[in-house]
């Protein structure tokens, strides 16, 4: 026999089917190569569950099933028997009423004596006796004194008895004065020459149906009556709770295979059983809610019984399953004991074992061993010859890291797939960011986003072609500033000309696309600031010397001029600051400067606020606005006589949006009265002024001063200009002087 075929545990007997059955065959090969370890894990899981799962749930479905259907019999009978009450005592209301019907004394239209008759009946019942006519106005009425007016009061059945449809009827719940005075009603038509004359019927409290109940009343059940369209009528216990209300949805929530059983959940979510039954008479719902701990309460205690049972069949199971796993336990630690003599090379001997594949698994560990040995020179050479290729590759790799990374410059590398594979240390110098951090596409943090898509377009198309490339492109630095990078990459190749990826270099620009920015912008902005002055100046003049000659002309032209040099000087702030913006507390300042007396004696004026940077465009309206205030004090107001002060404070408010609240306030000048007419310089300040800062200007005449507000958005220095830059140049028209 060939080591093959002993390994196959195959021997020469057994490939002889002609002269033994395919079973003989099978139970030969079984007995000389062992079972298989699926034959003992099933056997052992039969062994430990089959017999007592299989015994104890058959006793439980059994039991469970008859327990839960006498349970339910006996629930059905109880409710039946509260709807036979229930027709018992209705059917003897109607008969009163039935047998009143009859009385000759409705025939014959008298009332006084039926009136009687019916409250000896209320005397004997103890219920009210109504005769009405099919419209709803009563006749008789033993609920009221005899004589009282009697008043028109329809039921919810009077339509059907008028029109003959039944002999009797039994509306469902009728609404009292107060909860307990709630009623039901209980009807029968009168006859008289073959037509519905009158309708007798008994007002019944629902009282008497709590008393109907409370004779068929179980302990721990909730036993109920609704009315046809669903209204409890009657409940134990705590009727107060739910009587006039509808009835309770969740109650019937899954109907069992057992007609008028549901199982649903009560009005504090917990499981019940519901039984119901309805009335033959009256056609009322009769229903029984049993809490699901009652039902399943006598299977409980039968559980506890056969859950000792089962752990004795267990810990049977059990013993004889360790018994089973034994004959597999012990060849498999005398394997696992010779994994360390395998693997020092050492020849390791047959494990026997009556299951198959351990045995399988022994021989081909022994043959193993046995070639491992031969193999252990050829494995040392070709680990030698493989650290130092690995040792050459490293010391070629931290060649290229310490040059890639002592360039000044950016120096990326991609794979064939084109993910980022390599960033310097140049990249984490600039941005902030650990160069491992933009490998595959984390690149795409660092580009502006306004440029991604062109910028990952164009390396998409080069990356295509297998192409150089060349592009510029916008970056975020690590202090969150505008970059521009020259990116240049060209495809890597190997010896066989395929593709690896590719190697590139960014180069930062961001000093030169700036500078020329910077110039085209001045150049833009030097334009738009002089076109602008004209215009104003266009409009001052032809607002101050229009129609004026003689002493009118000098005083135009003398005002002309102090406008221009207030103009004037906060173009010089604005100039010293590049047209950038300029310091609100500046062009207060240099407004005032002309109206202080310069003699050496106190200011007249109290300026008081925090510091902001306007833009140019609000620093010229608001210093056009102060001149115009300063010059009406000298000649009108507070500084046109002595004492007479000038305070101007502001406030800033940083919300949504940076607000400037200024106010310019006069004290101490002569008493000021509202002008008649409204010259150029009010005009300027409340009308062109508001529109200039898109806020709000007020202009008020105190009778102690004149006093101005502003109150208007500040953008950023540079966004106003930007826009006004974007636009072409517009001067609103200025008021015409009056």
């Amino acid at each position: 026999m060939s080591p093959e075929q002993e390994a196959e545990g195959v021997n020469v007997p057994a490939i002889q089917p002609a002269r033994r059955s395919w079973l003989a065959r099978r139970l030969y090969r079984f007995g000389r190569n062992g079972f298989s370890t699926q034959v003992y894990l099933i056997a052992l899981v039969i062994a430990l569950i089959g017999p007592g799962l299989l015994f104890t749930g058959i006793l439980l479905m059994r039991y469970a099933s008859a327990e839960r259907a006498r349970f339910e019999q006996d629930a059905r009978e109880n409710v039946r028997g509260i709807g036979l009450s229930l027709d018992r005592d209705t059917a003897g209301l109607v008969s009163v009423l039935q047998t009143l019907a009859t009385s000759p004394r409705i025939r014959q239209g008298d009332f006084e004596a039926f009136d009687a008759q019916a409250r000896l009946v209320r005397e004997s019942i103890d219920l009210d006796v109504l005769l009405r006519r099919p419209n709803g106005q009563e006749v008789v009425n033993t609920g009221v004194p005899r004589g009282a007016p009697m008043p028109m009061m329809p039921l919810p059945f009077d339509t059907d008895l008028s029109k003959g449809a039944q002999r009797a009827m039994v509306s469902g719940y009728i609404p009292g004065p107060t909860p307990a005075e709630a009623t039901y009603a209980v009807g029968v038509p009168v006859m008289v020459e073959g037509e519905v004359a009158y309708i007798l019927s008994f007002t019944v409290p629902l009282s008497r149906l709590q008393g109907i109940l409370s004779r068929e009343v179980v302990p721990g059940w909730t036993t109920g009556i609704s009315d046809r369209t669903g209204i409890v009528l009657a409940r134990l216990p705590d009727p107060d709770s739910v009587v006039g209300k509808p009835r309770l949805a969740s109650l019937r929530q899954v109907q069992t295979a057992t007609p008028g059983v549901w199982e649903g959940q009560d009005r504090q979510h917990k499981p019940v059983v519901v039984i119901e039954a309805r009335s033959r008479l009256t056609g009322w719902m009769v229903a029984t809610s049993i809490p699901q701990a009652l039902v399943d309460a006598r299977v409980r205690r039968w559980v506890w019984a056969f859950a000792g049972f089962g752990l004795l069949v267990l810990a049977t199971s059990s013993v004889l399953a360790v018994n089973l796993w034994s004959r597999v336990s012990r060849p498999l630690r005398l394997l696992a004991a010779s994994g360390p003599a395998l693997s020092r090379g050492e020849a390791i001997p047959r494990v026997p074992s009556p299951v198959h594949e351990i045995q399988r698994l022994g021989a081909v560990l022994s043959d193993a061993s046995l070639r491992l040995r031969t193999r252990e020179a050829e494995r040392d050479r070709a680990l030698a010859d493989t650290r130092r290729g690995l040792t050459a590759l490293s010391e070629s790799e931290a060649r290229f890291r310490h040059m890639a990374d002592s360039a000044p410059a950016l120096i990326w590398m991609t794979d064939e797939s084109g993910g980022v594979s390599f960033a310097n240390l140049h990249f984490e110098h600039m941005f902030g960011i650990p160069a491992a951090d933009l490998t595959n596409e984390g690149w795409e943090r660092i580009v502006h986003a306004d440029d991604l898509e062109s910028f990952r377009a164009a390396f998409a198309e080069a990356f295509e072609a297998r192409a150089p490339f060349r592009t510029e492109v916008r970056v975020i630095d690590r202090g969150g500033a505008v970059r521009w990078l020259r990116c240049e990459g060209v495809p890597r190749l190997d010896d066989d000309q395929n593709f690896l990826g590719y190697t590139g270099c960014n180069i930062d620009i961001t000093d030169a696309k700036f500078a020329e920015e910077h110039l085209l912008l001045l150049i833009h902005e030097l334009n738009h600031r002089v076109k602008n002055t004209l215009a104003t100046v266009q409009s001052i003049a032809g607002q101050s010397l229009r129609n004026l000659e003689g002493p009118e002309a000098d005083a135009a032209r003398a005002a002309f001029e102090a406008r221009l040099l207030a103009l004037a000087r906060v173009h010089d702030v604005l100039t010293r600051e590049s047209w950038e913006g300029a310091e609100l507390s500046a062009v207060v300042a240099d407004a005032i400067r002309p109206l202080e007396s310069g003699d050496g004696h106190e200011s007249r004026f109290s300026v008081v606020g925090p510091a902001l940077r306007l833009p140019p465009r609000l620093a010229l309206s608001i210093a056009m606005a102060l001149h115009e205030l300063g010059t009406n004090a000298v000649k009108y107001g507070a500084l046109s006589i002595e004492g007479g002060t000038v305070e101007i404070s502001w406030t800033v408010r940083r919300e949504a949006e940076i607000r400037l609240y200024l106010r310019w306030a006069e004290r101490g000048g002569p008493p000021v009265k509202k002008p008649t007419r409204t010259g150029f310089g009010s005009r300027l300040i409340e009308r062109s002024l508001a529109r200039e800062l898109a806020g709000e200007v007020t202009l008020t005449y105190e009778e102690t001063g004149v006093i101005c507000t502003i109150d208007a958005p500040v953008p950023p220095p540079g966004l106003l200009e930007r826009k006004s830059a974007a636009a072409p140049a517009r001067i609103a028209p200025l008021p015409l002087a009056g």
